[in-house]
Order: C-alpha cells, then structure tokens, then sequence
C-alpha cells in the first residue's frame, strides 16, 4: 500500500489541473463549436476533451517520471523536493521506469485514437518533454520556451479535438500566459533557493539578479496587453466588445500571481498556488462566469 500510494504520488496528479487547457479552445471559438450540425454537438465534444484531458494526463505524468528520475540526485539536496517519491527512495527507479514506459505509451496511442492529428500532437509533446529532461532544461530560457511551449500544444490539441478554427489569440495569449507562470516559477525557484540554486537546478544561476525580474515584467505585460486586444480584435467576440469586462478580472489574477511569488512558500508550484489560494481561485472562477456570460449573453 505505501508503494502504491507513493507511485500515485510520483504521477503528480496535482499537477493534472494544467491538462484543463485543452478545454479553452470551445469557449475561445463557442460560436463555431455551436453550430456544429450534430444534433447534440456540447456533450459529444466534452467527451472527446475529456478523453484528450485524460491522454495528457497520463503523458504529462510519464514525463514527470522521467524528469525525476533524470533528477533525483540534485531533488536530494532541494527542501522540499527530497521528499518526493523517486528522490526520497519510496519509488525505486524501475518501477518508475515501467510507469513511465506504460503511461507515455498509453497517453500517445489515446490521442492517436482519438485522431491522428491528435497522435501527432501528443507524439511532439513527449518528444520535446524528453528532450527538456535530456538536456534542454540545462540552457538559459530554452527551458521555459520548453515548458511554455507545452501549454500551448495542449490548446492547440483542444482546438482539433472539437474541430474548430480557434482565434489566433488563443495562441497567443496562452503563449504569454505562459511565459508568465514559467518564469514566475524560476523567480521563486531562485527566491527560495536560498544561495543551492547550482545544486538545484544548475540553469537557475543564469537567471539570478535583476535578469529573472526584467523577464517576468516583459511577460506579465505581454500577458495583460495580448489578453486586452483579443478582448478587442478577436472575431468570435461579440461585437460590442464586452468581453473587455473581463479584463479586470485577469488583471487581478496575474497581480495576485505576483504577490504570491514574493510572499508564499509554494510559490514554485503554480498548480498548488492556483487550487490552494482563495483569491487567485476567485479570479479564475470569476473569469469563467464572466467570460461565459459575455459569451451567452450576446450571440
């Protein structure tokens, strides 16, 4: 029991909230993803996101096994990251290698089923991941160009999993978004560090000083100003621009982002950060109503 509970930690299934991009696409393009000519075209396509949610899932966690086994001698000296399952020794290392062996595997061939496009989005998602473990995770910023780029292959695989033609924006802004909560994590990686940034990530070295904070302004502001003109120049929008309403709301949740990772001590786990903050928790939900209501409300 404790292998098994200490195996499904290892999967990180906290982290599985990142997988629920792919579901952004049918609110980014709802008028075209209603009009579909199935009859009952909502639940269908739900179904079809729910599969795609479960295929990165069991991906994204083949590749936190790799990546932590790739990782277990520095996660060692990490404070908190010795306690995770493959570096404290709780999982040996060949049982992580036979779950990441079935997980991968499993996740890609559920995304091919579902379309082959899809296999072949799934197919560059663990090709790249691998590479960022392999070595891409070592080099200043094409670590987080990695890992952001992750977001966007997981909307873009929302996007042909309900077969519509998203807003441009949607790349765009989740591109930005991202950039955002990657660096924001590498600022806190470097705040918490507390001087064991080589012996913990030797990359983080790269970012130290004033580097790390010139990028998180530029993608804080990339964020704000990409999310404020999709509000305006976005083609699916109501024409009288209310989804500008929203604005305010996603404003105050990339400030809140950026209070936290001056002032939390999870602040390098945006998942955790995102599912245990009440304010940040009411700024998505709070997006979401507004963004639907927006949307239902003006056809």
């Amino acid at each position: 029991m404790n292998l098994l509970k200490a195996g499904l930690e290892a999967l990180r299934p906290k982290q599985w909230v990142k997988n629920g991009l792919v579901f952004v696409p049918l609110l980014f393009a709802v008028d075209q993803a209603w009009s579909l000519e199935d009859p009952e075209p909502i639940p269908g396509l739900v179904l079809r996101l729910g599969l795609l949610f479960a295929a990165f899932c069991l991906m994204s966690s083949a590749v936190y096994l790799v990546n932590d086994l790739w990782d277990r001698t520095s996660d060692a000296v990490h404070p908190t990251k010795r306690a995770r399952p493959i570096a404290s020794g709780r999982v040996p290392a060949s049982t992580a290698v036979f779950l990441a062996l079935v997980l991968g595997p499993g996740g890609f061939l559920l995304a091919l089923w579902l379309s082959v496009n899809l296999g072949a989005v799934g197919a560059i998602y663990l090709v790249s991941n691998l590479a960022y473990s392999a070595g891409g995770k070592r080099i200043l910023l094409v670590d987080v160009m990695i890992v952001a780029g992750g977001y966007v292959l997981r909307a873009g695989a929302g996007a042909l999993a309900v077969g519509v033609a998203p807003s441009p924006w949607l790349y765009v802004v989740t591109a930005a978004a991202a950039l955002f909560v990657v660096l924001g994590r590498r600022y806190a990686e470097l705040r918490l560090a507390d001087g064991r940034d080589a012996a913990q990530r030797p990359v983080l070295a790269g970012y130290a000083g004033p580097f790390i904070g010139q990028l998180l302004t530029i993608a804080a502001t990339t964020s704000l100003v990409s999310y404020t003109l999709y509000a305006i120049e976005a083609e699916n929008l109501p024409a009288n621009h209310t989804m500008l309403l929203t604005v305010p709301i996603f404003a105050f949740g990339l400030f809140r982002y950026l209070y936290l990772l001056n002032h939390s001590a999870e602040a390098e786990y945006p998942e955790q950060l995102a599912t245990r903050d009440p304010q940040l928790i009411a700024a998505v939900l709070g997006w979401l109503v507004a963004a639907a209501l927006v949307l239902l409300l003006n056809p």
